[in-house]
């Protein structure tokens, strides 16, 4: 998971940098960066990256549904990868 981890860093830095300028998408923001301060941890816990997945997933389906009509199927499959990648820590 070592590995992961700093490929996804350089990946939620650019979201989360992305993502701070839309208050609507700040509770989304904000848990990339908890998940990032996880994974740079030097000690990561399986079951914290799961939680946040998960939390993630959430808050990206919740997100989907005030999205442009255009991206809110994206948004749901991306809510549900997140979700369902959490199950499988």
């Amino acid at each position: 998971m070592t590995g992961a981890a700093g490929a996804a860093g350089d990946n939620i830095s650019s979201w989360t940098d992305l993502l701070q300028d839309s208050p609507q998408l700040t509770n989304v923001s904000t848990e990339l960066e908890n998940l990032q301060d996880i994974l740079s941890s030097g000690d990561i816990d399986g079951s914290e990256v799961a939680s946040s997945l998960r939390k993630l997933g959430q808050l990206t389906t919740e997100a989907a549904a005030s999205a442009t009509p255009d991206t809110q199927d994206k948004l749901m499959q991306l809510g549900q990868t997140l979700s369902s990648a959490a199950t499988q820590l």
